[in-house]
């Protein structure tokens, strides 16, 4: 069984409209409104970047039903993982069971400008490995002692826990990422842009062998694919709302310390309309959008997490209402 995820770009909205498109989405039955957590966008001309925990408070006081959670925040530089803790047990006290939390290893273009520096791969990933252990530690309750190789605790508690089992999920685009989610028995988030046989035989494998090195026994933890997604009855103008983001396509924005939004807007405008098609849904056919993710659904994903980058998001979540969930949820 898969449903459906609206994720949506703080970059490409101001607040106000962040929130009126996660509202309408929960109307037209996406069952997981995801937000990123970034410092700066993507890009630059005509950008926003509201506070996606914000946001997340302020949507969940305006939704009924939805979970809400991050994809993805980073608990390694300009966030310590106890005050991660804190706020997300925090928004669970006040909304239980409806917050989740998206975790990886970051982007030099949300820890770079507060002076973070931007360490190695490795050192990233360690320091994610022991975030996910000092939440935990402190969703648990009681005072925590914890001393790892990046970070410390003395003491600390947590006096407003959450009120229920908040799920946690790690973003990984890769085997070495996708093995530590399934070590950690959490879910995973990672991209359908990647391609089948990557997710097959690099991300899932990885992240099922972790899951069995794991030696948990709970319930095999939710897989999210994320979909990046631009509709318009006019697909050119569809395609051409896609150049501002389309940097996110080229594996040296992640690679590499590129944190300016100007210059990675201008890496954007080099990525050919041709790949964006290939690696995104761009296209006014229910078909095209079905199609898609019923191959995703028979990898074993149980979650599709779509990024919207229409140019009219209430347009693309009136056809996605009428045109795609109900296909899904006649066939389930």
């Amino acid at each position: 069984m898969v449903d459906f995820g609206y994720h949506v770009l703080p970059e490409w909205f101001s607040p106000e409209r962040v929130i009126e498109g996660l509202v309408m989405a929960e109307e037209a039955g996406f069952t997981i409104g995801w937000i990123s957590d970034h410092f700066h966008p993507w890009f630059d001309e005509g950008a926003y970047c509201s506070f996606a925990w914000a946001i997340l408070s302020a949507t969940a006081e305006r939704t009924k039903r939805m979970k809400l959670g991050t994809a993805v925040t980073a608990p390694i530089l300009r966030y310590n993982p106890a005050i991660v803790a804190q706020a997300f047990a925090t928004m669970d006290y006040l909304y239980p069971g409806r917050i989740v939390l998206g975790l990886g290893t970051g982007e030099a273009l949300n820890e770079v400008p507060v002076g973070c520096g931007w360490p190695s791969f490795r050192e990233r990933l360690e320091r994610l490995e022991e975030a996910v252990e000092i939440v935990r530690l402190l969703w648990r309750g009681g005072f925590v002692d914890f001393r790892g190789k990046y970070y410390r605790l003395r003491g600390a508690k947590l006096y407003t826990l959450p009120r229920s089992s908040i799920p946690i999920y790690v973003a990984a685009s890769g085997p070495s990422t996708a093995y530590l989610a399934g070590k950690l028995g959490v879910g995973l988030i990672t991209l359908a842009g990647l391609g089948i046989d990557w997710l097959r035989d690099n991300v899932l494998r990885s992240y099922r062998r972790g899951l069995a090195d794991s030696g948990l026994t709970q319930a095999k933890p939710s897989t999210v694919c994320e979909v990046i997604c631009s509709y318009d009855e006019d697909e050119e103008k569809a395609l051409k709302n896609c150049w501002p983001f389309a940097a996110t396509l080229l594996p040296i924005i992640f690679r590499a310390s590129v944190y300016d939004p100007r210059e990675i807007e201008q890496y954007g405008y080099m990525v050919r309309g041709e790949l964006i098609r290939e690696r995104w849904i761009v296209s006014p056919k229910p078909e095209d959008h079905i199609e898609r993710y019923s191959k995703l659904a028979e990898l074993g994903f149980t979650h599709i997490e779509i990024v919207d980058i229409s140019p009219d998001h209430k347009k693309f979540i009136k056809f996605y209402k009428e045109k795609i969930i109900p296909h899904f949820l006649q066939t389930q």
